[in-house]
């Protein structure tokens, strides 16, 4: 009978062996767990920092709705062109102004044919007209069971005498 070789067996390991592994395991979830919850934690944070429609004032942030250029011919015959943002209350009445964007743009042209070319050319005849776009603008809208616009601005006047 051929004689057996006794088995060798595996060597005990130390205490210490087993805690560092587990110190290393510990070591790599936390380097994983801080690799996604850190980009998630600034984007999180910087959202709720820069909330569209809220600022520090409590007031809300215009939403600017830009329109196609306006043409008009005043009172007195001058030609007008004219390019109008409108600062709208929400959704509901953005997407009503788009549905709607022949006859806002008529009704706009409508506000500047009631003016004069030197009612228009001063500062606070830009400002007149931008209230009455947004009166009769509102009016119609109201008309329609939409909600209104905040304000009307000007962005370019051009006004040319025949």
């Amino acid at each position: 009978m051929a004689a057996s070789r006794p088995q060798a067996r595996p060597l005990p390991r130390p205490d210490g062996e087993k805690s560092s592994n587990r110190r290393i395991w510990l070591g790599i979830a936390a380097a994983v767990s801080a690799l996604v919850a850190l980009p998630v934690g600034v984007s999180v944070g910087l959202s709720w920092l820069d909330r569209p429609g809220s600022n520090s004032d409590g007031r809300s942030v215009p939403d600017w709705m830009a329109l196609a250029q306006v043409r008009a011919t005043t009172i007195d015959g001058a030609m007008v062109k004219a390019r109008v943002a409108l600062d709208v209350e929400g959704l509901s009445t953005r997407t009503a102004i788009e549905r709607r964007s022949q006859q806002v743009g008529l009704l706009l042209e409508v506000s500047v044919a009631s003016h004069t070319r030197e009612q228009i050319r001063s500062a606070q005849g830009i400002e007149r007209l931008a209230q009455d776009m947004r009166s009769q603008l509102n009016n119609y809208l109201e008309s329609e069971g939409v909600g209104g616009v905040r304000s009307v601005a000007i962005q370019d006047l051009l006004v040319n005498s025949r």
